[in-house]
């Protein structure tokens, strides 16, 4: 399938196949670059990242750049020792990034490119569901500051997408769910007819066969693109792309890399969703529904003990979205629904003004001792430099 994702006036093609590393090659080579920046992280560096710098390096020089993988890691520090490294191996302005990984590494390579030499070519290899179906659907390149998720970024687009849903086969049950959490969020906020698809189609073994997640994907491409093609900075009908995202950010970035992304998300849509019926809003069923369709996906829809609700509460007055809305003292701007696919809006946007004592209330209501399908990992080491090492040209 090849398909072109429009964000404004930015154009890009989406090219999603299976077990098609060769023919993502041949699109590489054909793009008569100097040189291939490789930047993977310690995962898909082994896994994916090694044999396409061999597939390519006979044909164009190709080198990999490793980051240590995590969220902890994604910040400025990691995007300054991968642009050093490029240029000491003899990046030039008609080398390409290529970013092998999920939205992490997605992240990172995208700031990196937009910086090198004031912007070079970027290309996507997402190796993730969470990036297949939605972080590469973007122009939003960015990193964590200590205060906050994705505060220091750009916007800046990449020349093509090429997937692979094969490499979709290594990916560990908690990825995979954290994927599906953001492809449950584009259907309850933007695309509702996709309910029922979801409904047949999750697992919580999170096991699923390359035609399912072909669908899946596909899906999702339609449910971004119906909001972003028209807003490709996402600061209007985009910014329902953030449903669940005030508090999902603040739980992620409190855990410390205990919870994944889309886990963090779809908590943060449980919260979402309950605030909404206590505005009176929304339904018991649709708030319901949030629960069932998180949990087919093998998704936990309680806020574990470990998780710090005061910091959550602290992290909440740095997310984003702040200053989109005039918001009184003591409130928190976030993507609310009065029903499937129906954002309310406020200021010409889809965010409304929440009391922060609302919100709290909620998240401590939804918190709670048991860890159902899934357990924290063990606090993150501070971060590092990242680690980046060429490999011999070709």
């Amino acid at each position: 399938m090849e398909v072109e994702i429009r964000l404004g006036a930015v154009r890009y093609p989406f090219r999603l196949g299976s077990d098609c590393l060769g023919s993502i090659v041949d699109n590489l080579v054909a793009m008569s670059a100097s040189r291939f920046l490789i930047v993977c992280d310690s995962n898909t560096g082994p896994l994916f990242g090694a044999e396409l710098v061999e597939r390519l390096s006979p044909h164009v020089p190709a080198n990999l750049l490793v980051h240590r993988a995590g969220e902890p890691y994604k910040d400025l520090q990691a995007v300054g020792a991968l642009a050093e490294s490029a240029l000491q191996i003899g990046a030039d302005r008609a080398s390409v990034v290529v970013a092998v990984g999920g939205g992490v590494i997605g992240n990172i390579a995208g700031l990196m490119a937009a910086l090198l030499f004031r912007g070079i070519r970027l290309v996507h290899i997402p190796t993730s569901l969470i990036a297949m179906s939605d972080s590469v659907l973007s122009l939003k390149q960015a990193v964590n500051a200590s205060v906050g998720k994705n505060l220091i970024g750009t916007f800046y687009a990449p020349v093509s997408v090429l997937a692979d849903t094969a490499m979709l086969r290594s990916l560990p049950y908690r990825e995979t769910v954290a994927g599906l959490c953001e492809v449950v969020k584009n259907s309850l906020a933007i695309r509702p007819s996709m309910v029922e698809m979801l409904r047949t189609s999750l697992r919580q073994d999170a096991v699923y066969d390359d035609e399912t997640m072909y669908e899946i994907i596909s899906e999702s491409i339609r449910a971004k693109a119906s909001v972003t093609e028209e807003d490709m900075y996402e600061c209007r009908s985009g910014l329902v792309l953030e449903y669940g995202h005030t508090v999902g950010h603040a739980i992620e970035y409190t855990a410390a890399g205990g919870i994944s992304h889309g886990q963090a998300i779809g908590l943060g849509m449980v919260v979402a969703a309950e605030v909404s019926r206590r505005l009176g809003h929304l339904d018991d069923d649709t708030v319901a529904l949030h629960r069932e369709l998180l949990t087919r996906a093998g998704a936990m829809v309680t806020i574990p003990e470990e998780i710090d609700l005061d910091e959550v509460m602290h992290r909440l007055r740095f997310d984003n979205k702040r200053g989109y809305l005039s918001d009184p003292a003591e409130s928190s701007a976030m993507i609310l629904l009065g029903g499937l696919g129906e954002p309310l809006w406020q200021d010409d946007r889809p965010l409304v003004s929440v009391p922060m004592a609302l919100v709290g209330e909620v998240i401590n209501e939804i918190a709670r001792p048991e860890l159902p399908n899934f357990e924290l990992l063990p606090e993150a080491e501070p971060v590092r430099v990242a680690d980046a090492v060429g490999a011999a040209d070709g």
